[in-house]
């Protein structure tokens, strides 16, 4: 704790299930860190203000996986995603919606 606020690395369990290991400032998950959502899903990279932010990998629960660039906890730039039905794309990403050239 800093100023009353989370802050080094740390640990919390939520209601729901879900659960973050990792980097903290300011209150909240910032830095390097494992985000493991109720439905299985796990993602594991950098995080700011609490959201998927910079390089990270995403495994859903539906078995697809993304691995590349978020900002603001959606797919933003570029990345490699393998989806459930073994199809691939690798290319750019904008607020989490193919943007532009990918193949």
């Amino acid at each position: 704790m800093k100023d009353g606020k989370h802050h080094g690395h740390g640990f919390i369990k939520f209601a729901d299930g879900s659960e973050y290991i990792g980097e903290w400032k300011d209150g909240g998950y910032n830095g390097k860190g494992t985000y493991k959502f109720a439905d299985g899903s796990e993602y594991i990279g950098e995080c700011k203000d609490g959201k998927r932010h910079g390089q990270g990998t995403c495994k859903f629960a539906d078995g697809s996986e993304y691995v590349g660039d978020w900002k603001d906890g959606n797919r933003h730039g570029h990345g490699f995603t393998k989806f459930a039905d073994g199809s691939e794309y690798i290319g750019e990403w904008r607020d989490d919606i193919f943007y532009g050239q990918g193949t």
